[in-house]
């Protein structure tokens, strides 16, 4: 078990000539991951910043921003993105502070467009290229991808419009969620998960509290983990689980269902939310789930969290 003591972290904010590090200072962050077409958000504040920094990051000389956090010894980068707003502001007589809001992908997300046609014999990995060739001038670049239907297609395809809008359409058709994230481009199979180690969350290994069965999905709250992300697996033990029963299901639109435990512990992270005070009491992971091998929420936080434009 990796040692959870002396809270470590890491906030870098900076353009294409120089950065700065505060993390000497006090910082919060609130960071939003979701496995499907959204953006992964972040909110900073950092407090007492000199007051020649603070104009300059409030006039936007800066871009990027990055927050690494975990422990000494299991720090990892959980937020990498384009600045999208600045607030600043007095807290009392004495303490400042900066907010920064900011989105991984946001540029790409909002600005990019497709605009060319594929002769008849165009396979799926074909129209990947495509859309990555529409991405990269916004920084974005490959990241994990299965193996996509390898047919040809007998038909020619033109291609005109939002780049996200066709990003959805293809990914539906290859059986697969996409997203963003800190500036790769993934798709993720329905009902599979990221490769790696999978963290067995435990009261020893930082769990808080018992995981709670809602009517949303599986909720899990632990100390801050940097490897937990959203898509990836996480493992509990079933037997501490919450559990939930509704005596009236006639309130549920059509088609809803329940969602249901594993029966082997093994979960499915849909929403992961990492957020931490470096002088306060908060440094946790909070993290919506669907069992893997059980009914799958299909309403709710899990769809909600997806932004939607018809």
């Amino acid at each position: 078990m990796t040692q959870q003591y002396l809270r470590a972290l890491s906030l870098v904010v900076g353009n294409d000539s120089e950065a700065y590090d505060f993390s000497n200072l006090r910082v919060q962050f609130y960071v939003v991951n979701a496995d499907r077409q959204t953006l992964k958000s972040a909110e900073i504040t950092v407090y007492n910043l000199s007051s020649d920094m603070a104009q300059r990051i409030f006039a936007k000389e800066f871009t990027r921003v990055e927050i690494s956090a975990g422990y000494t010894g299991n720090i990892a980068l959980i937020f990498k993105g384009s600045i999208t707003m600045v607030r600043k502001g007095k807290l009392n007589a004495t303490d400042t502070y900066v907010r920064i809001s900011a989105q991984d992908g946001d540029q790409a997300f909002n600005w990019a467009v497709s605009s060319w046609t594929l002769a008849s014999g165009y396979t799926a990995d074909d129209l990947y290229k495509r859309f990555l060739q529409d991405l990269a001038p916004y920084g974005i670049t490959a990241g994990y991808k299965p193996t996509f239907n390898a047919n040809p297609s007998v038909d020619a395809f033109t291609c005109f419009g939002g780049t996200k809008w066709h990003l959805r359409t293809f990914a539906q058709a290859q059986g697969c969620t996409w997203s963003i994230e800190n500036g790769q481009l993934n798709f993720l199979p329905f009902g599979a998960v990221y490769p790696g180690n999978v963290p067995k969350i435990t009261p020893g290994s930082g769990l808080i509290g018992s995981p709670e069965l809602t009517l949303d999905g599986i909720v899990i709250k632990s100390l801050l983990n940097p490897a937990i992300r959203a898509g990836c697996q996480i493992n509990i033990d079933d037997s501490q689980v919450n559990n939930v029963t509704v005596t009236n299901k006639y309130q549920f639109p059509d088609g809803y269902k329940l969602p249901t435990l594993d029966g082997k512990g093994a979960y499915k992270t849909l929403q992961v939310i990492q957020e931490g005070d470096n002088r306060g009491n908060t440094w946790f992971t909070t993290s919506l789930c669907e069992a893997i091998d059980g009914t799958a929420p299909n309403t709710q936080k899990s769809i909600d969290q997806v932004e939607d434009h018809g």
